[in-house]
């Protein structure tokens, strides 16, 4: 499924590129419905099963807590500016190399958690990596935005796209070669979903006008629910 989550990324680099540059809000919808689906996941499924007992129960808060703050080094710490979304603001293109750093270290961390989800049974794997491809269009989206406006022209936001998806698959398959333990890991991606969901995501959506932000934010809820619903089991 880590390849899924990759051509995610690609999509949204692609969309804008080829489509959706200068017509932010369709961007900022998806946001929404990225972030109500990650909140709901991270809340209802990935932190429950992370303090589980067998997993190292209540310690693997402080994981979810260093996942929420490594998120926000990544990607605030690397770079002095930063959002999801559509890039307007001309700087060095320094700080689009800095932002495709951060941006990449988040992506192999989204893989790392890919396969530690699909580790766990169920159908907890399926739904993580259901919310991973959600709020990958909209990273892929956004460091093709920078890379653009930073002077990178379309060839080089494609690659930078094409740079987080390859960074994904690493973490994907890294995780695969070492299986590093289930319960940290699983609170790591808590936090980074959080994170994302809270500070990247919600501040894009709620830049929309009306009642379509809103509305957005609770189809994500829905999908989530579906999803908890009817995706597969693995085991």
């Amino acid at each position: 499924m880590a390849p899924l989550a990759s051509l995610a990324t690609l999509l949204g680099g692609w969309g804008v590129v080829r489509f959706l540059q200068g017509r932010a809000q369709y961007m900022r919808l998806l946001s929404g419905v990225a972030a109500g689906y990650l909140l709901s996941v991270t809340l209802v499924r990935v932190v429950p099963e992370c303090l589980e007992p067998a997993l190292g129960g209540e310690r693997n808060a402080f994981w979810v807590l260093g996942g929420y703050l490594l998120v926000h080094l990544m990607e605030h710490g690397m770079t002095m500016h930063f959002h999801y979304g559509e890039e307007t603001h001309h700087s060095s293109s320094l700080s689009g190399v800095m932002a495709l750093v951060g941006l990449s270290l988040h992506s192999l961390m989204d893989g790392v958690a890919i396969g530690a989800a699909l580790a766990m049974g169920g159908n907890l794997g399926s739904l993580v990596v259901l919310g991973i491809l959600l709020h990958r269009i909209p990273e892929g989206g956004t460091i093709a935005s920078i890379f653009l406006v930073h002077g990178f022209g379309r060839r080089g936001a494609l690659l930078a796209a094409a740079t987080l998806a390859l960074a994904a698959l690493i973490g994907a398959y890294g995780q695969a070669v070492l299986h590093l333990p289930g319960g940290p890991t699983l609170g790591l991606t808590a936090g980074l979903a959080l994170y994302v969901a809270s500070s990247d995501l919600l501040p894009e959506v709620q830049k929309e006008p009306g009642p379509r932000g809103a509305l957005a934010l609770l189809a994500g809820v829905g999908v989530f629910l579906l999803g908890a619903r009817f995706l597969p089991h693995f085991h």
